[in-house]
């Protein structure tokens, strides 16, 4: 005779030797929905707090800490916590939204319409942040089965009703949550550390570029006064090709990625001609944009590359000595070089930015020296943003794996 598989998971806090019991949800929960809140009657500036079904998966994650949003509706049309759900959205684009558990430990919080509100039938049986995480984990792909709809997909009471939950004894249950909140408190307070640095660079760029705030030399002296000058006295137009068909390597570049093989950008799909003879060569350091698309950010300089193709299209470029290429990064972010970005842009179909518009561009432009202060003080804030971006990644990667061994 098969026995069944005992429910005890790979890892787990000392002292704790209880095989884990199935309980299906219909037994552990009252199903409820929210009353209807629409987006016009929630702002951070009105009076009740509330949660509205679409913050569930963009706002809040296992644990609800602290309400964003507020309602002025009555309070009479208002369905209210009392601090023991766990929400579900019982709709969304995408499936796997609908599986996104939130514990909500506040009471009088309005809950907005279409959200799946699950409280517990009896006392001191479950922790709702347990399941709330053990949800997420365990049964996001299992609830996205259980969608019906086409273009919106959506699961109702009914249909989370069957479904079953693996839990260990309470005191367990609150070692693991206390434990997982710890965890996700660390992710959090990075985040808003990552945050923070990015407002003050943003910040900081603002009043450099405006000459508000200025550098000394080493000396202690003033540098020169900033020059208005045209963008091309510092531009090497570049637009060699690739006719000996040398070079395969195809690239793109990407909004946010700078960068990036063309197969990783098109799912691993070539978009090239098969002829690339007529492509463009970059080389390292040399930057390269998409005149169609330079007004969202299409504009990158090639390091993780010695050399790639890119699509007859771009405009590759490179620098002269009398500009930093640090610093020509960070103006390219600025409000000032998007402003002239928009304005020079021509094309009835869509936006275009052609190299002699760029050149056109006059900017005031600091000395050398002073470039390039500029541009270490501001690569020594990129490095920090980079250091706490990993963090993040590493305990996210930590916490993903954890999570895997800690449930059964």
């Amino acid at each position: 005779m098969q026995h069944e598989k005992q429910l005890v998971p790979k890892l787990r806090f000392p002292k704790f030797y209880n095989e884990w019991k199935k309980i299906i949800f219909e037994d552990l929960f009252t199903f409820s929905t929210g009353k209807n809140i629409k987006q016009s009657e929630a702002s951070p500036d009105f009076e009740i707090p509330c949660v509205r079904y679409g913050e569930l998966y963009h706002l809040y994650s296992e644990v609800i800490t602290s309400v964003i949003n507020k309602t002025n509706l009555e309070r009479s049309e208002l369905l209210f916590s009392k601090g023991d759900e766990i929400l579900l959205p019982s709709a969304g684009e995408d499936p796997l939204d609908i599986g996104s558990a939130s514990a909500l430990p506040f009471r009088d919080i309005a809950i907005g319409r279409t959200i799946n509100i699950l409280r517990p039938k009896i006392k001191d049986v479950y922790s709702q942040t347990f399941v709330s995480y053990f949800i997420n984990q365990k049964l996001k792909k299992k609830i996205a089965t259980l969608a019906k709809g086409v273009s919106i997909s959506n699961v109702y009471n009914s249909d989370l009703k069957k479904l079953k939950i693996n839990l260990p004894i309470l005191p367990e249950q609150q070692k693991i949550a206390n434990f997982l909140s710890a965890l996700d408190d660390r992710i959090q307070a990075l985040e808003k550390k990552k945050t923070l640095l990015e407002h003050y660079k943003k910040g900081v760029m603002q009043k450099i570029f405006k000459q508000e705030l200025r550098f000394k030399d080493d000396d202690g002296k003033e540098f020169p006064e900033w020059e208005e000058k045209r963008l091309g006295d510092f531009l090497i137009h570049k637009s060699k090709r690739n006719k000996k068909l040398e070079i395969n390597q195809v690239l793109s570049v990407s909004n946010s990625k700078g960068f990036i093989l063309q197969s990783e950008q098109f799912d691993n799909h070539r978009v090239a001609s098969k002829d690339v003879a007529n492509y463009k060569i970059v080389e390292k350091n040399d930057i390269a944009y998409n005149p169609s698309r330079i007004n969202v950010g299409s504009i990158a300089t090639l390091k993780d590359y010695d050399k790639g193709i890119v699509s007859p299209m771009y405009v590759i470029f490179g620098l002269k000595n009398s500009l930093d290429l640090a610093y020509f990064e960070n103006l390219t972010t600025t409000y000032l070089f998007n402003h002239l970005v928009k304005v020079g842009c021509s094309g009835s179909v869509r936006d275009s930015l052609n190299f002699e518009d760029l050149e056109s561009f006059k900017l005031n432009f600091p000395c050398l020296e002073e470039q390039q202060k500029i541009a270490s003080f501001l690569m020594a804030i990129d490095k920090e943003i980079e250091i706490i971006s990993t963090q993040i990644e590493q305990s996210k990667t930590y916490k993903k794996g954890l999570l895997q061994q800690i449930f059964v």
